[in-house]
């Protein structure tokens, strides 16, 4: 009996992106202006005064960015060698590990009574030095997984995805300097524009898994890591900021915790989208669902620790912490504080720090 074949005909592709369909090409478009949006609005976040007065206080805010780069990647690994993960699920683990801290993480230490300054400070610089700590980390993991040539990652992909995060970013951060005296109205453009690029990108993975013929899955050692990662990393970090000869205060351990626990989901999914859909979209079904996830997952524990937090609060069973900042010297502190109100053009007063006084 002969053998009967079909011939389907490839979706129109652009003539100077070949191994691309037109919509795998526009959903990766669209995933890269919605990430670079997002990172727009990290870096008008960014001050400047701030990230200089906690590098020359680097205790908290060097442990957070160690802990970020070094330790979150090592824990996914660990996971995913404990739970005996094959090459794919292991790389989904692996990215997200490696995504730099969220700007969820800001929002949810201000709700959660943590330092925010702080916060935003480890977020920037996060963000910026995982640009190049991902590809290396990726590197490390291939090479010691020995990755066969079907899921070797793409690094040139990788590489121009995460570059094109840097310009928007820098941007940003160009902004945030030059308008600092209306810093109120550029935070609360940064606010909306990092919430938008939040639910933009989750609608667009939701969009995208409608048009194009992808089956996600998820395997019940994807499940177990997507709730246990976060709060493994938390608890690792805050214990490691109890250390007494540290010096850190409940708030500065509970910042540094929660910090490091809420990855950028949005940067995963992007590089995730950007590397993987297009040319081995089975792959990429196969990973995109655990960032998904492991968002709602962050959102949910959240809650469940501001809901804790505030009601042992309210009844007494949690003690309300006055001290905000690392222990400094009183005149030190005030001396830096009063420069850091200093415009460095002309030595007056910077009227954008007029209403924290008042407050």
């Amino acid at each position: 009996m002969p053998n009967i074949s079909f011939n389907v005909t490839s979706p129109p592709r652009l003539p100077f992106v070949p191994t691309q369909s037109m919509q795998s090409y526009h959903i990766s478009v669209a995933t890269n202006v919605i990430i670079a949006v997002g990172m727009f609005g990290i870096g008008l976040t960014t001050d400047f005064y701030k990230i200089w007065y906690y590098l020359k206080r680097p205790k908290a805010y060097g442990i957070g960015v160690v802990l970020q780069l070094i330790l979150v990647p090592l824990v996914a690994w660990a996971l995913t060698k404990i739970f005996v993960m094959n090459d794919i699920q292991a790389l989904g683990v692996m990215i997200q590990g490696c995504s730099p801290g969220g700007s969820v993480s800001n929002v949810v230490i201000y709700w959660l009574d943590g330092v925010v300054d702080l916060s935003v400070a480890m977020t920037s610089t996060t963000t910026v030095l995982a640009l190049g700590t991902m590809p290396l980390w990726l590197l490390i993991f291939e090479k010691g997984n020995n990755l066969d040539s079907s899921l070797r990652i793409p690094f040139r992909d990788l590489g121009i995805t995460l570059a094109s995060f840097l310009g928007p970013l820098l941007v940003g951060m160009i902004c945030s300097w030059v308008f600092k005296k209306k810093k109120e109205t550029i935070q609360k453009i940064a606010k909306v524009l990092i919430a938008l690029a939040s639910v933009a990108i989750l609608v667009l993975l939701i969009v995208s898994s409608i048009i194009q013929p992808i089956r996600w899955t998820l395997t019940w050692q994807q499940g177990v890591i997507v709730a246990i990662m976060a709060p493994i990393i938390y608890l690792i970090g805050h214990l490691i900021c109890m250390i007494p000869q540290l010096k850190l205060n409940p708030k500065v351990r509970r910042t540094v915790g929660i910090e490091i626990a809420l990855q950028n989901v949005q940067v995963c999914a992007a590089v995730l989208t950007t590397t993987f859909l297009a040319t081995r979209p089975r792959i990429y079904g196969q990973l995109i669902l655990f960032p998904v996830l492991y968002y709602i997952f962050q959102i949910g524990y959240s809650i469940l620790y501001g809901v804790v937090l505030h009601v042992g609060r309210r009844y007494g069973f949690i003690q309300l912490e006055e001290e905000e900042m690392i222990e400094d010297d009183s005149e030190e502190k005030q001396k830096d504080e009063n420069e850091a109100k200093k415009d460095p053009e002309d030595g007056k007063e910077n009227p954008a720090y007029e209403k924290e006084d008042k407050l």
